[in-house]
């Protein structure tokens, strides 16, 4: 160890255990909920938030290597850490509805993982050979491969302090709604970043925004040095209420899906029971209900005469009923 004698605490080895190993385990694991029949190589992905984390890689792997060679465990520790939330935290959260559909997504996450297990196979022994198991099968081992060889020349810092730019404004957005008391699931029209002397691009906006969940961007001069706040505008609409409580039902659905042990690709017919005035919201938003539940119909009842045995209730804010799903076998 590079450093002093210290105490033992069983509550520094829970905290690592649960913000290092389990955050990768539980990384791992997502990817094995969308898999398909990805090659392993990387995707050579054009987009913004895969080139970043494969620069991301590039940049901790060669750090942990060195750090190695050093024998200082407590900075390789560290650049394992960092590269670990970056991976979950960021790149999963942004990109949690493109990595089921977009294969160059998938095939970007489990390159990453798959590179990442043999690079702190050192130090890590058992739990990168959990994560190399689960992507490659129990027949080979982490431990009889070589150590990844990362690329200088394949990291854009220019990019990596692009991210980091936009993971401040959006920290600070997130910050605002914790304040504002207004959860995520709840569309907003407008967010103002106030300060800041640069310019968004494009795909900087479109991140900004979807992890926000406003509608548009708008920019404001700040004070010279000021840190950059995000001005939120809170009135919510009918219209955007609408989409909250659509958001809200579709979260519910699908956790009701998952208890019930169904796939994704499984089809339902869903019945939703709620009073007069919430049916009437859930039938304008019923297309996006349906889209995102994987629902062959969709019905919003305010009375159900049959007796359904997959059935459960749901509370939004006010809004109390029931949500039962049937599983469509045609």
């Amino acid at each position: 160890m590079n450093a002093e004698d210290f105490n033992f605490s069983d509550k520094g080895v829970d905290e690592i255990y649960k913000k290092v190993i389990l955050i990768l385990y539980n990384t791992s694991k997502f990817y094995e909920s969308v898999r398909e029949k990805e090659t392993g190589k990387n995707s050579n992905s054009k987009d913004l938030t895969d080139r970043w984390i494969m620069s991301r890689l590039n940049e901790a792997g060669m750090k942990i290597n060195s750090y190695f060679e050093e024998h200082n465990t407590i900075k390789a520790c560290n650049e394992i850490r960092g590269f670990v939330e970056d991976l979950s935290t960021w790149y999963v959260r942004v990109n949690r509805d493109r990595l089921e559909e977009d294969r160059s997504a998938r095939e970007t996450l489990r390159y990453a993982l798959n590179e990442l297990s043999k690079a702190i196979a050192p130090i890590l022994p058992f739990s990168s050979e959990h994560v190399y198991h689960s992507l490659n099968g129990k027949k080979s081992s982490v431990h009889l491969e070589l150590y990844p060889k990362f690329d200088k020349k394949k990291i854009d810092q220019n990019l990596i302090l692009r991210m980091s730019k936009i993971r401040n404004i959006v920290s600070a957005g997130l910050r605002e709604r914790d304040k504002e008391q207004i959860g995520l699931k709840w569309p907003l029209a407008q967010a103002t970043i106030i300060g800041g002397d640069f310019k968004l691009k494009k795909d900087d906006e479109e991140i900004i925004m979807s992890q926000l969940n406003v509608k548009s961007l708008s920019y404001k001069e700040g004070h010279a040095n000021q840190d950059i706040v995000v001005d939120l505008d809170t009135h919510i609409t009918p219209k955007l209420e609408a989409e909250g409580y659509a958001r809200e039902m579709t979260r519910q659905v699908q956790a009701f899906r998952k208890h019930l042990g169904l796939e994704k690709k499984d089809i339902i017919d869903l019945i939703i029971v709620a009073d007069d005035k919430f049916k009437e919201v859930l039938e304008k938003e019923s297309r996006f209900i349906k889209e995102r539940t994987n629902s062959k119909t969709l019905k919003v009842v305010t009375t159900v005469k049959e007796t359904f045995k997959k059935k459960t209730d749901f509370k939004i804010k006010d809004k109390k009923g029931e949500i039962v799903v049937i599983q469509n076998n045609h």
